[in-house]
């Protein structure tokens, strides 16, 4: 008997699907990096047709495109030809949200060989990241530009979508000067400036991370607008601006390092500028939620992890930052602003 009366399957049977979830992620992530969602936005293509386009074996793909189908991004619509569900639309590089490059980079070794040691990260209570990568993940990013430009852009997709509603939520006219601090290839800052044009933007990073945003900010048209600035937001000597903003940059942290990074901005701000910090807030234990898997992703990847708005609420007063509102987004992301009295 495969499910039991009433159609529904055996606790058993589910287990054993989230048992092999892992197979799914390498499954989205192969058809990603191939770039099949490309191929069949036109329509429905043979696997033989494709192997050939792509240069590689037939066999192998067209087994690739069936594991597609349990794993909800293609459909088979006759035989050995393959076409994209809805759910595979996502995985195209060309469409608004695509989260190929996200599909990428979780299935690549900077996130994959961390997580295979989680029992580990369990166990000592940090991140196992250099046992997995010989380094810490910032290192590997720098070490390997490829890999740092999938994990780069599936940032910038996930700020898009945060920067509509942010862009909504929150009047930025009246700052002469929006700083986005550990800002990436500057999508966030993008979407800001674009929907104030009497703002002017600086974009802090690392250099080396600043060099994918020149031809970002070109391509966008707000060269002119924006300040390209590179340092280490651990160190004092920030650019001053009458609004910052700070997206999922203190879940990567621990406290003292979270604290460290709130001063030096809160040093290099006038009085009165406000903070925007953009971060999850995990909910109680009650309330069904993401949030929880995340924070362990930080876990593993960085010593990090997800916080509470209480927790939140705390590493601001501890910095001198006056917590005025924390409103949640559709996307899950909260928007915490704080003021600098």
């Amino acid at each position: 008997m495969d499910k039991p009366p009433g159609g529904n399957a055996f606790p058993t049977q589910l287990l054993y699907e989230r048992i092999g979830g892992y197979w799914l992620t390498q499954v989205i992530g192969a058809a990603a990096r191939l770039g099949i969602a490309d191929l069949l936005a036109q329509g429905p293509r043979s696997s033989d047709a494709l192997a050939a386009e792509l240069g590689v074996s037939a066999d192998g793909l067209y087994r690739l495109l069936r594991g597609g189908i349990p794993a909800g991004i293609f459909q088979e619509v006759g035989e050995r030809t393959f076409a994209l569900t809805p759910m595979g639309e996502g995985l195209r590089s060309d469409v608004p949200g695509s989260l190929r490059d996200m599909a990428i980079a979780q299935s690549d070794r900077a996130h994959w060989l961390p997580w295979g040691q989680l029992t580990e990260a369990v166990r000592t209570g940090k991140s196992p990241v250099r046992a997995a990568l010989g380094t810490d993940i910032w290192e590997h990013f720098a070490r390997h530009p490829e890999e740092a430009a999938h994990f780069a852009r599936a940032m910038g997709n996930l700020s898009a979508l945060v920067a509509h509603e942010l862009t909504q939520q929150v009047d930025f006219s009246s700052f002469a000067h929006v700083a986005d601090i550990g800002g990436s290839q500057g999508a966030l800052l993008a979407q800001v400036l674009r929907a104030n044009p009497s703002c002017r933007g600086i974009l802090f990073d690392l250099p080396h991370v600043l060099d994918g945003a020149r031809a970002l900010m070109e391509a966008q048209g707000l060269t002119g607008r924006v300040e390209l600035v590179g340092g280490s937001f651990f160190e004092p000597g920030l650019p001053s601006a009458e609004a910052y903003l700070l997206k999922h940059i203190l879940h990567d942290w621990d406290e003292d390092s979270s604290l460290a990074i709130l001063r030096h901005i809160h040093a290099a701000a006038p009085s009165g500028a406000r903070l925007f910090v953009l971060e999850l807030v995990m909910p109680d234990n009650q309330t069904p939620s993401p949030v929880p898997l995340l924070d362990l992703n930080m876990l593993v990847l960085v010593d990090g992890r997800e916080r509470t708005a209480h927790e939140f609420q705390s590493l601001l007063a501890r910095t001198s930052w006056e917590l005025v509102r924390i409103s949640p987004t559709q996307g899950g992301t909260c928007i915490i602003e704080a003021v600098k009295r």
